[in-house]
């Protein structure tokens, strides 16, 4: 599957509406509420994400990939935004409900800085504890991350640099910035305006249009057309992901649809967006996820962290590096991993026919793995597999592991 392709078209088509979106013909006032982009009365905005419905029906991944896009269903992602022109400041709080989990996020920057709150840490050994991993910091190192923030600029890539604004500026600045007035505002303006009047519905005072995988394809190549202008843009590895990504769009989508509706008056912003693929292999994924904004105004100030509130990022990995099992002592070990415990009944889970045709499909994909790359097989980690499943995989399930496991060890030998 093509997820890469798939998900280049995806972006670039959503953005072409979030960038823009934060009479008698409801095409001209779809476009002018899309394209409104200055507004007094908001500068701050609270928004929702959630994965409406995440199918996929394939052999690629096996039962784990169907069991992860089925958990996936319930992911959603909540937050807030407010931005500061004068002092050209920002910040955006974000809360990712993932697997029954919350994790937090917390930004903020400038023009020349952006930060991350280390606050994020918590939530991912919450996260970890989830899927039965039982790893905690010590509050000791738990309090020098309160509080905290990190250069996002050295905790990855230089995202501030010089070369980054270069190779985005010229699609950002020929798109959507003064959107109103540039000539690509007023040639998207009119090419929306093009599209089906029927389509577009008018409720009370919300607007609505549905942007089919035909209209979404023929806005990508406007912005291709118009931005083609600029000899940095032809030049720039934009050029390239635009066309990369109309191609997607026409070779391994079956289907696009990004519904958008916009009310006028408190220039909320909802969107809808439904994905249906399948490869060569006949493996089929769909996706339906909504995207709403709600425009609101902020008072408050915004504050960038002081130089104490910052920490390196060889600061934050030393602290990472001191994460311990929960009951690091032998004896709570010996408690923690006993296998008779009543708490967990494996009798239960190798008697139950539905548990077991998933742990089948497991198995068979983890096998294909191990033949694939007999190599990476250890006597060690060999024997860490094997008592890591022996409690809930079966006999039989067991001997086809143990015989896939000694044709990898054999193999290294020769």
């Amino acid at each position: 599957m093509k997820m890469k392709k798939y998900m280049l078209g995806i972006i670039t088509g959503v953005v072409i509406f979030l960038l823009a979106a934060c009479g008698s013909d409801p095409r001209k006032e779809f476009t002018k509420e899309l394209f409104n982009t200055k507004s007094d009365a908001y500068n701050a905005a609270s928004f929702k994400m959630k994965m409406k419905d995440l199918t996929y029906d394939g052999d690629d991944g096996g039962a784990y990939v169907k069991m992860i896009a089925s958990q996936l269903k319930d992911m959603s992602i909540d937050g807030k935004y407010a931005i500061d022109d004068k002092k050209d400041t920002m910040e955006m709080e974000i809360t990712a409900n993932l697997f029954g989990e919350k994790i937090p996020f917390q930004f903020v920057g400038n023009k020349d800085k952006y930060y991350m709150s280390t606050s994020f840490v918590s939530g991912m050994l919450d996260l970890a504890n989830s899927f039965n991993y039982p790893v905690e910091l010590s509050k000791s190192e738990l309090n020098k991350l309160k509080g905290k923030y990190i250069d996002i600029a050295e905790a990855g890539e230089t995202l501030t640099s010089g070369e980054l604004d270069k190779k985005t500026d010229s699609l950002k600045n020929k798109t959507f910035t003064n959107a109103e007035n540039s000539k690509m505002g007023r040639e998207m303006k009119k090419l929306i305006e093009s599209f089906d009047k029927k389509s577009f519905k008018k409720d009370k005072d919300s607007v609505t249009h549905t942007f089919t995988k035909k209209e979404i394809i023929q806005m990508l190549e406007k912005i291709d057309e118009v931005a083609k202008e600029d000899k940095e843009y032809q030049k720039s590895s934009d050029a390239k992901d635009v066309k990369e990504a109309i191609k997607s769009l026409k070779n391994d989508l079956d289907k696009l649809d990004i519904k958008v509706s916009i009310n006028h008056k408190t220039k909320a912003f909802d969107m809808e967006m439904s994905m249906a693929a399948a490869d060569k292999d006949d493996a089929k994924m769909s996706i339906v996820m909504t995207v709403s904004v709600t425009p609101q105004k902020n008072d408050q100030n915004i504050k960038m962290p002081t130089k104490k509130e910052v920490i390196s990022q060889d600061e934050l990995k030393d602290i990472l590096s001191t994460i311990t099992g929960v009951g690091s002592d032998e004896s709570d070990m010996d408690s923690d991993l006993d296998l008779e415990d009543d708490s967990i009944n494996y009798d239960d889970l190798k008697d139950n026919p539905e548990i077991q045709k998933l742990m089948d499909e497991e198995l068979n994909e983890m096998l294909k793995q191990i033949e694939a790359n007999p190599g990476i097989i250890t006597e060690e980690n060999a024997n860490e597999l094997r008592e890591g499943v022996k409690d809930i995989f079966n006999e039989e399930q067991m001997k086809k592991l143990n015989d896939v496991l000694e044709q990898a060890l054999n193999a290294g030998t020769v």
